[in-house]
């Protein structure tokens, strides 16, 4: 860490030292270069005794006291020598520097750093350097000026042990969590083993429900574990396990009730010969993010992206950029459910040393822009490397080796700064059943943007309990669609876009109805404007999703129905409805279905399914209703 002592003393300062304190000096050089390290710092106080003006002995003595981590005595030490010669050694002023960096005192790392850049007989490659150095010094005096409110909380000894535990993942109903455990081999001294731990929450109180799973015993070294949403997938690394890949390489398990499938290695277009790890699943159910030291990256490990495509599985793996990624290393991604906020960690970017934790936005091209640092004291000298930001952005979960732990790194849960909050989020959470057995079903469940019509989330329900969980981001209109092959679709709209703070989630069961005559089901992202029956944009999502039904079911008739609420004469409203069921059934004419299916009536004002005195009730009563017929 320091510079070789003989290349700071051959720079000689004007001062003659006398010839006993140079033996004297050169005794103690020869105790300091035999790694006799009390003995060399005993004869150079000697000689410092001897001959106050002598500057070498003052330097050597630095890199003795340093070296056995008595640092402001050694910072003394060096202060001394250049008292005695200011233009002695530029090599004092980085030593300094350095070591005022390392000390967490960056304040006094400024100025070293400023007087050593006025040497100008510095070389370019040191200039460099320093100049970094002076960026990271002046962001931690900045950090340290200007601390952020931070009041871990311990997740307690449920949770925590002597061991390290490093957070993974956190479901969005925060119910479950899943992390690695690292201790130390029973076997091999001074290596290590990872498992990870799951645990579910049990009223206020965490319980351990899980420290392994059978299915993946023969994988060997696993951990760095990331929960689907709903806590359906498993994605993890595993560690030279038999047919991999490279050294460690991702993973992923399904579970149906409570049994886990048998892990599947994602295969060779996600895995390198190299490194990868630490995968964190998208809410929308598409994008998994990961570490890898793959060629082609920016320099040490990288975050990349891969997304999955129904039919066609996982794409190639998309480096973050340049604005995420640097020449050292940047590891543990956690994309938040708002679709478009990373959490991560770096030693690339300016931090307080060692691994810091950033948060980095995307812009309206979807590209990542530069990143921020979490800020002092959440970052620290040591490392920060995991963290886990709740749904409604109001809190974090981080693993930390802070004092107040029960050892090691430790699980902490902490308030997040607003500044530092991703958008709010909701989730939506029930159950899917027959509406005649109610047995659960496994559906798909498809969120869509109903202004861009893109795909914003895909995910199913649980086949045995028929649970699902989805995120809703706030701040835009959405359609929620879920099916299943012989059952009628249902049809939901989430208007969030004037409601973008929301964040208690949404409890909705939904009961299927087999296909069969008799049956309806509402189509609830149709839109017309107020007394108008032109189709708008915003129901081509919906419109698709009924022409998609027909397809899928080329047996069936329907009728489209066509109801208004009762503002205006019966005959108005009579006439209003017809045109609004037509202009769907010719929709569908022009889509290719074939007009020998269909039919379409107006219904008026005459069939109320809510109360006309409210607003709320009036909307219901507006609304294209499709009645399967023989």
């Amino acid at each position: 860490m320091l510079m070789p002592a003989q290349k700071i003393i051959s720079q000689q300062a004007d001062h003659e030292p006398s010839s006993k304190a140079r033996r004297a000096f050169n005794t103690a050089l020869d105790h300091w270069n035999e790694k006799r390290v009390l003995k060399a710092e005993k004869k150079l106080r000697a000689v410092i005794e001897l001959d106050s003006l002598y500057l070498q002995p003052y330097v050597l003595l630095g890199d003795v006291l340093l070296e056995q981590g008595k640092t402001a005595e050694a910072v003394s030490m060096y202060e001394s020598a250049l008292r005695i010669d200011s233009t002695f050694s530029s090599s004092i002023y980085y030593l300094l520097a350095k070591t005022c960096l390392e000390t967490a005192d960056p304040a006094a790392a400024c100025i070293w750093l400023e007087l050593y850049l006025d040497f100008e007989e510095l070389r370019e490659s040191s200039r460099k350097i320093a100049e970094d150095m002076l960026v990271t010094a002046r962001f931690r005096q900045n950090a340290m000026s200007n601390p952020i409110l931070f009041e871990p909380l311990n997740l307690g000894e449920k949770i925590n042990s002597p061991d390290d535990e490093f957070i993974n993942s956190v479901t969005l109903d925060e119910q479950k969590m899943v992390w690695t455990l690292m201790k130390p081999d029973s076997v091999i001294k001074g290596n290590f083993t990872e498992e990870f731990v799951m645990a579910e929450k049990v009223d206020t109180s965490w319980v351990i429900s899980r420290r392994a799973l059978p299915e993946l015993h023969s994988l060997g070294n696993i951990g760095a574990m990331s929960l689907s949403p709903g806590g359906r997938f498993l994605f993890f690394t595993s560690c030279g396990a038999p047919g991999g890949f490279g050294s460690c390489d991702l993973y992923v398990c399904g579970k149906n009730g409570d049994s886990w499938s048998k892990p599947q290695n994602l295969g060779k277009i996600v895995n390198a010969e190299s490194w990868d790890s630490q995968p964190c699943f998208s809410a929308d159910g598409q994008s998994l993010y990961f570490s890898s030291s793959r060629a082609g990256g920016m320099g040490g490990s990288d975050i990349w992206h891969t997304k999955f495509i129904q039919d066609q599985g996982w794409t190639k793996p998309v480096n973050a950029g340049p604005e995420i990624n640097t020449d050292k290393e940047e590891m543990a991604p956690f994309i938040h459910p708002d679709g478009k906020t990373m959490y991560f960690s770096s030693q690339g970017h300016p931090g307080m040393g060692g691994f810091d934790l950033f948060i980095s936005r995307q812009d309206s091209a979807n590209k990542w822009m530069k990143p921020e640092n979490l800020g002092w004291p959440v970052n620290t000298a040591s490392d920060e490397i995991n963290i886990i930001v709740s749904v409604n952005g109001k809190h974090a979960y981080i693993s930390s080796d802070i004092e107040a732990g029960y050892g090691g790194y430790d699980i902490y849960r902490f308030e997040l700064p607003s500044r530092l909050a991703p958008d709010k989020v909701t989730y939506l959470q029930g159950h899917v059943y027959d509406a005649d057995s109610l047995f659960p079903l496994q559906a798909e469940i498809q969120l869509i943007d109903l202004e861009s019509g893109d795909l914003s989330l895909r995910c199913k329900s649980d086949p045995v309990s028929g649970i699902y969980i989805v995120a809703l981001p706030g701040g835009r209109n959405y359609a929620l669609n879920i099916s299943k092959t012989g059952y009628l679709f249902y049809s939901e709209n989430f208007n969030l876009s004037m409601n973008a703070t929301a964040e208690d989630p949404v409890k909705m069961d939904v009961y299927l109805q087999a296909v069969k005559t008799g049956e309806s089901f509402i189509l609830k992202n149709i839109f017309f404007d107020t007394d108008k029956y032109l189709l708008k944009e915003l129901s081509l999502v919906e419109l698709y999703k009924m022409h998609a039904f027909m397809v899928r079911n080329p047996e069936i008739h329907i009728l489209i129905c066509g109801h208004t609420d009762d503002i205006g004469t019966a005959a108005y409203n009579l006439n209003l409805s017809e045109k609004r069921a037509a202009a769907v059934y010719f929709f569908l004419i022009d889509a290719g279905i074939s007009p020998e299916r269909m039919k379409y009536q107006g219904f008026g004002k005459s069939q109320p399914i809510g109360e006309n005195d409210t607003e709320a009730g009036r909307a219901k009563n507006r609304r294209t209703e499709i009645l399967i017929i023989e």
